[in-house]
């Protein structure tokens, strides 16, 4: 019979730097699990190889629940096709709890190019629009990737122009120095509303609550695409059954409350819970379409 869980603080590591969405949110989930448990369940940064680093420390921890990972999109279901090494098996060495969190991002334009609408710059993307440029946030981030794929779904020509972070990004298409970007909701928002950019679709598998009236990429006309970044709670293979189901169950309960989505609305997150099982199935399919996505566009980190 497994113990009595938690009988001591409970660490969950964030794979990135502290301030982000991802340690946001992790903060404000770790916060209800605490008071609903009667354990400190603090947060612990470990920044570093796009997320790698702090995964794999989760990865070659006691199975016993007492550490835990706010796992992420990138090094679950990208970089495990993205880097040449891993040190880590995102699926071997981890069980599933439930994912919590996704993030839908919007692709913004300057102004001028969304003048005669969203389902007009689509169409005019293979051909009068073939020749612009995008940002990212880096060589192999979710921007690179999301806008390389929407780029070859659409038969386009533009080129990528890689920044040192998203904010830098967002900036240049401001500036008019970048013609499009795939931010998240939350930066961009402001400048949408000011009228310094132009939506013209978030990549959601639905249209976002905070932009209403922005359609879909789906809608558009791409229906496969759907791009989200991702959060969820994984534990180390091995851990007992027993405490997998508590955490399942507590975490699925906070995350129904309120004031609790309320909270991670605020940061662009929908809440999103599932079952263990699940959870399992959706890194699974994000792990087969991302591996597609890194194949056609030919491109590796060491």
């Amino acid at each position: 019979q497994t113990p009595a869980y938690p009988t001591r603080p409970v660490k969950v590591l964030v794979p990135f730097e502290p301030s982000g969405s991802t340690d946001i949110t992790a903060r404000l989930v770790a916060k209800q699990l605490a008071e609903r448990l009667g354990q400190n369940f603090y947060i612990e940064n470990r920044a570093g190889a796009g997320g790698n680093i702090g995964t794999d420390l989760v990865a070659k921890s006691a199975p016993d629940g007492y550490t835990l990972l706010w796992a992420n999109v990138a090094p679950v279901a990208i970089n495990p096709h993205l880097y040449t090494r891993l040190a880590y098996d995102p699926v071997k060495d981890f069980a599933p709890i439930t994912l919590a969190t996704v993030f839908p991002n919007v692709i913004v334009v300057k102004p001028a190019l969304a003048a005669a609408g969203s389902a007009s710059f689509m169409a005019k993307a293979r051909t009068e629009l073939s020749d612009l440029n995008f940002a990212s946030a880096g060589n192999g981030s979710s921007t690179h990737l999301a806008a390389e794929w929407l780029k070859r779904s659409l038969g386009a020509q533009w080129a990528h122009v890689p920044f040192r972070g998203g904010g830098p990004a967002l900036m240049a298409v401001i500036a008019g120095q970048i013609d499009l970007y795939v931010s998240s909701i939350p930066a961009a928002l402001p400048h949408l509303e000011e009228g310094t950019l132009k939506a013209i679709a978030t990549t959601g598998a639905a249209r976002d609550p905070a932009l209403p009236d922005v359609p879909t990429v789906a809608e558009l006309g791409v229906p496969e695409f759907e791009v989200v970044n991702w959060n969820g709670l994984l534990a180390r293979a091995g851990t007992p059954g027993d405490i997998i189901k508590l955490l399942n169950k507590t975490a699925v309960e906070a995350l129904a409350a309120p004031e609790l989505q309320a909270q991670l609305r605020q940061q662009g997150a929908l809440p999103k819970p599932m079952s263990p099982d699940q959870f399992a199935e959706y890194i699974k399919s994000e792990t087969v379409k991302w591996a597609g996505v890194i194949k056609s566009i030919k491109i590796k980190m060491d």
